[in-house]
């Protein structure tokens, strides 16, 4: 069967989704019966869950953000720091092998796209009696922390109802604590929650942490047919509920491996010989006097400590996330290597991540009922679908970003190389989420050579030109191509 080709006057940024969601077999929609199914269920009645609605939990997310999971509240002192994450509690609706839980096992997760969303859930319980949406009554799962002088001390986990008191987004919440918004009504909430951030972040940094950096791009739409490519601003409150998230995975995860519950874990495992290999060589053809075997997290991160006030930080952040393996599901516990957590899930999201809902499942049965819930082989399955969004995002993002270039190739850009080949070298961009292939024949891509040509090495910065552009599959090939001068300004 033939793929059907977009045609030139076609290409624009919603039919390259359409088309991307249409070859990687992407499930759409949901049935009438279901639906009739899900307006049934939501309904559903209970006497289990506990009543939290005094606590002023609030939910922090983006600003186009619809189905609200996580809500988040903290009292911090010195002495004695308690900590709540709710989770919306999606297995008191879904039923394991009920019409919902099905289809969900069939997606994996939610698949997110500048212009749309295909939900794990039907509407109805991602974007309504699951999402904790302010003012509504909820049911959540309410994981309680408690710390002693700044240590970890013990933990409780909670059916119970809450009522987010705000919706809040991370630019506001940012706001409201740097210009110390006292009037503002929530101001105390999110100052508590900043203090008790930064004892967590401490932590996590004590624990060995590797402290990744990474600029990210996102399609801003200005209309049905324009957009614009931005740098995700990097939000100081977006790191704080990263923090209280891991948190609450860890403890579950903890608590599962502890008691020898049988469940999917997250794991990130150290680096391969191969990919440290390759790593080390990178160091030393970029002249950096820095000498490891990298088998552990403080590695990384003097590493990057020692190349902080390079140049080429960029590259050097990008080449560090490269060298590390892909996380992934697995009913056995591996750990988590970039976060130096031992016992790690994903617990947070269960409304967009048919993991987390697995996870809630065993955790329910086992605290609540003391029962181990076996669990079925679904790991292959997950990790797979989890493949696809993020290979789907990524050719989305390139062949937008092949669209949005249209109008700039007269220009000149600034990138690092990535790769090195006998037919030529790849370039990554700084300035814009692409990277281009420059067939270079003339030159000596070897860089252990004693030649006397130019030589092109991995991690070199480079200005260049775009020569060809292919809209259709987002490839670009590059020209005039030249070294940046050490003292040149990018």
């Amino acid at each position: 069967m033939k793929k059907k080709v977009l045609k030139k006057r076609e290409i624009n940024l919603s039919n390259i989704i359409e088309e991307e969601i249409r070859q990687n077999s992407i499930r759409q929609g949901f049935s009438k019966n279901l639906i009739k199914y899900t307006k049934k269920i939501i309904k559903k009645k209970t006497d289990e869950h506990k009543d939290f609605t005094d606590i002023p939990f609030v939910t922090i997310d983006g600003e186009d953000s619809k189905d609200f999971d996580d809500a988040v509240w903290a009292n911090y002192e010195k002495e004695k720091t308690k900590i709540m994450v709710a989770i919306s509690d999606v297995s008191h609706f879904v039923s394991e092998n009920d019409p919902l839980d099905l289809e969900a096992k069939k997606r994996g997760n939610s698949f997110y796209f500048p212009d749309r969303v295909i939900p794990m859930f039907p509407s109805e319980i991602s974007n309504d009696i699951c999402s904790l949406v302010p003012k509504k009554r909820r049911k959540c799962i309410v994981i309680e922390v408690n710390f002693l002088n700044d240590n970890f001390k013990d933990f409780k986990i909670h059916r119970a109802i809450i009522r987010s008191v705000a919706r809040l987004t991370y630019k506001e919440v940012e706001e409201i604590y740097t210009t110390k918004s006292v009037r503002n009504k929530n101001f105390n909430l999110i100052s508590n929650l900043y203090e008790t951030y930064f004892m967590l972040k401490k932590k996590s940094e004590e624990r060995g942490k590797i402290l990744f950096s990474s600029e990210e791009y996102k399609i801003i739409l200005t209309s049905n047919e324009d957009f614009e490519l931005k740098k995700k601003v990097s939000y100081q409150s977006y790191k704080l509920i990263e923090e209280f998230m891991v948190l609450a995975n860890s403890v579950i995860g903890n608590f599962l491996k502890e008691n020898k519950i049988t469940s999917l874990f997250r794991n990130h495992e150290k680096p391969s010989k191969e990919k440290i290999f390759n790593l080390k060589k990178i160091i030393n053809e970029n002249n950096i006097d820095f000498s490891s075997n990298f088998q552990n997290q403080k590695d990384f991160n003097d590493l990057l400590k020692k190349v902080k006030k390079k140049k080429n930080l960029f590259f050097f952040n990008e080449i560090l996330l490269k060298s590390q393996s892909k996380a992934y599901y697995n009913e056995k516990n591996k750990g988590h290597f970039g976060l130096s957590i031992n016992d790690y899930v994903h617990f947070t999201s269960p409304i967009r991540r048919y993991s987390d809902l697995i996870v809630h499942r065993n955790l329910i049965s086992a605290y609540f009922s003391n029962q181990k819930k076996k669990n079925f082989m679904i790991s292959d399955h997950l990790n797979l679908q989890e493949k696809k969004a993020d290979y789907m995002e990524r050719r989305i993002m390139e062949r937008a970003c092949s669209v949005y270039l249209r109008k700039k190739t007269r220009y000149e850009f600034y990138g690092f190389i990535d790769a090195v080949e006998s037919f030529g070298i790849f370039i990554k961009a700084i300035d814009y989420p692409f990277s281009g292939l420059a067939r270079l024949k003339r030159f000596n891509f070897k860089s252990d050579t004693k030649s006397k040509d130019n030589v092109f090495k991995v991690g070199q910065m480079v200005k260049f030109k775009i020569k060809r552009n292919n809209i259709y599959n987002g490839k670009i090939l590059l020209e005039k191509i030249r070294l940046v001068e050490k003292n040149e300004k990018f």
